[in-house]
């Protein structure tokens, strides 16, 4: 990945060429991270002079997603608050048994976690945490290839594989070898979203890039993509445990 040091810091981003621009674009998205559009003739020798001009709007917008990421993390983990699961609202409800390990049970809209009794308040946190974390992993693996699956014939293309990965900010990757790779986290957005997301990664079999004529693809198939990609950029930091 290409990089652009601005006095101490690095700026890392993806480069992208364009036959249908005439000037440089700078995407900066909680998803993608910063992506430098360029036109197909212009001269990559000159792009350093338009980072180096760019540099302070892109660190305050970077510093701008770093704050949003920061503020789910704020979660108690106690009885009463609310977690999602493909955009419905769940209660959490935490209760001490002897069982020897701890699970989670959707009960309703409830989410039931148990714990073993007698542990201090971090410890606490952490186990209730943690177990929440098992148990959306194993509904990613159930549900997001399933979703995923859905779309194939509208795109038209045959992955060789979808597997479910913790991918830090990406929502989902596309290997040259024909991988679809999510990010479990997904299996709390609204269904629409990840619909997104499934034809986003799909349309990357056949568009490596980001491109207008990457997104014409998208288009095809999802005509309000953009609807909800503005969703998931807006909303994205949140879906976090």
């Amino acid at each position: 990945m290409p990089t652009y040091t601005f006095g101490s810091t690095k700026i890392y981003y993806d480069l992208v060429h364009s036959k249908t621009i005439k000037a440089v674009k700078i995407v900066i998205e909680f998803e993608h991270g910063v992506e430098v559009v360029i036109p197909h003739d212009f001269e990559e020798i000159r792009l350093e002079a338009v980072l180096r001009k760019k540099a302070p709007w892109i660190l305050e917008k970077l510093q701008e997603i770093d704050q949003i990421t920061a503020l789910p993390l704020q979660k108690e983990y106690v009885s009463g608050e609310k977690f999602p699961l493909l955009g419905h609202m769940h209660t959490l409800i935490v209760e001490e048994r002897a069982e020897r390990k701890p699970f989670t049970v959707m009960k309703g809209s409830d989410l039931i976690v148990t714990v073993k009794p007698g542990l201090r308040d971090w410890d606490r946190r952490a186990m209730v945490r943690e177990t929440l974390r098992q148990w959306y992993v194993r509904q990613a693996e159930q549900k997001l290839p399933e979703q995923i699956e859905l779309h194939i014939p509208m795109v038209n293309v045959h992955p060789d594989k979808i597997a479910v990965v913790d991918l830090d900010k990406r929502w989902g990757s596309c290997t040259p070898r024909g991988t679809i790779n999510v990010n479990w986290r997904l299996v709390m957005a609204p269904i629409h979203v990840v619909d997104y997301i499934a034809v986003h990664e799909l349309c990357h079999l056949l568009m490596p890039d980001h491109s207008n004529e990457f997104w014409s693809l998208v288009w095809a198939v999802l005509p309000d993509y953009e609807e909800r990609r503005e969703w998931l950029r807006i909303n994205g930091p949140t879906l976090t445990l």
